[in-house]
């Protein structure tokens, strides 16, 4: 049963998981936050997709008048904006990360020389390409989207399906280093993650329609797969870096579908 300290700490969370994954000034709201409300800020990543969503569609409807492609670039900006680039940052790291160390037989070493490069601040040249391609891609979508008059939809659906993946993405594998903000799944029920990711899910169907979202989850889960595979293979489990970019590449991928969808 909800109790008034259970809501103020749900709620505490959620402000948590918020000014973790945005730049929006909410960090007032957050009072030294534990290891438990960290592990709850989890369960609220759709709900920050979603207050992202919101305000991305305002935005939008005062861009609207620029045409296609400004509306498309200033959105865009401004979606980048409200993550301070961070998922952006974390598809950097683990392009370079992976070109860094794939080809190296020793597993330890390859884990080792991958979680370093993941650590480099530096970025080479393979994740300013990842970058540029992403964002290319991104502008582009949002682009043939306005002008199909589909915008408004894809602007919510795409941040709060991006940051859904997150979960079942963690209830399948392990965090592969000892410490960090993001917190491993042995702090969060994995049976729990499924579960907000399939309600999530199901939210989400209502407003896409059965077939298009029948085509966007089974993609998204083909992603996933992939994506948690590839790091298993490579580190054992996952990062913070792999889940920003897992961001990044859910959203490119339900855009572009979107755009097929509604063309």
């Amino acid at each position: 049963m909800f109790t008034s300290h259970s809501i103020g700490r749900w709620r505490e969370a959620f402000f948590y998981a918020l000014m973790f994954l945005t730049r929006l000034p909410v960090g007032r709201y957050v009072h030294g936050a534990d290891a438990q409300i960290a592990a709850r800020a989890v369960y609220c990543y759709p709900m920050v997709g979603l207050v992202m969503g919101i305000l991305l569609a305002l935005a939008g409807s005062v861009f609207a008048g620029l045409g296609p492609l400004l509306a498309a670039a200033l959105t865009l900006t401004l979606w980048v904006m409200l993550t301070g680039a961070l998922h952006l940052d974390g598809l950097a790291d683990c392009m370079d990360a992976y070109y860094a160390g794939h080809k190296l037989a020793d597993e330890t070493e390859r884990r080792n020389r991958i979680l370093e490069v993941m650590h480099d601040p530096a970025c080479g040249a393979v994740a300013l390409v990842s970058l540029v391609l992403v964002l290319l891609v991104k502008v582009a979508a949002l682009a043939s989207l306005w002008q199909t008059g589909h915008w408004l939809l894809a602007l919510v659906v795409a941040p709060v399906l991006g940051r859904t993946a997150i979960l079942p993405f963690m209830a399948l594998g392990d965090y592969a280093r000892g410490g960090g903000s993001v917190p491993a799944n042995a702090s969060a029920s994995v049976q729990a993650l499924w579960l907000v990711a399939l309600i999530c899910s199901a939210l989400v169907a209502v407003s896409l329609g059965v077939v298009a979202a029948a085509v966007v989850f089974a993609a998204l889960a083909l992603l996933i797969w992939f994506w948690w595979r590839l790091w298993l293979g490579q580190i054992g489990g996952y990062t913070g870096d792999c889940l920003g970019a897992l961001v990044e590449l859910s959203e490119v991928l339900v855009l572009v579908l979107l755009v097929a969808l509604c063309s």
